[in-house]
């Protein structure tokens, strides 16, 4: 093969192997996206196991996209403050995963969740009641931690439920 075709070769080779080099990055980082998220969910929540994982799952500067609540802290201490409400008002909280999908810098769930009320939550005073719920999250990821968070959830079928 002359060298003129030979370096011809190597021309249209090298930018075809980095693209799929990038390509298996992302895929890599996709499933380790997915991975952060359900560990979150199914061992963070539904194993009580928050405190151990919070680290491991979110960044150190999380912030929650669209809060709850208005005085919601960001970074790692606001994500204690509200696992901390959330644990004292449904202490039971059960999560389901139904759908997971992700890319190298997003994931989007939809999960289904059971819980009783057992303290304040949403102007609501205990009730005692269980109520269930599906929701949407939506996380922006960063080296493979959560670093914002959406959250769309039925509030209103979940006041409903309670104060009925």
């Amino acid at each position: 093969m002359k060298k003129s075709h030979l370096f011809s070769f190597y021309l249209v080779l090298i930018p075809i192997l980095f693209s799929q080099c990038a390509s298996v990055k992302h895929l890599k980082m996709a499933e380790e996206n997915k991975e952060t998220v359900r560990l979150w969910f199914e061992e963070g929540w539904n194993k009580n196991r928050h405190q151990e994982l919070l680290t491991r799952c979110f960044a150190e500067d999380w912030s929650d996209g669209n809060p709850l609540r208005a005085d919601q802290v960001e970074g790692h201490e606001g994500m204690k403050q509200l696992i901390a409400s959330y644990e004292e008002a449904f202490p039971d909280a059960y999560f389901v995963i139904t759908h997971l999908f992700a890319d190298h810098n997003q994931v989007a769930i939809r999960y289904e969740v059971t819980a009783t009320q057992e303290g304040e939550m949403f102007g609501i005073k205990p009730t005692g009641k269980q109520f269930f719920s599906t929701g949407i999250v939506l996380y922006e990821m960063e080296k493979g931690r959560i670093k914002v968070s959406w959250q769309e959830l039925d509030l209103v079928g979940i006041m409903n439920q309670l104060k009925n």
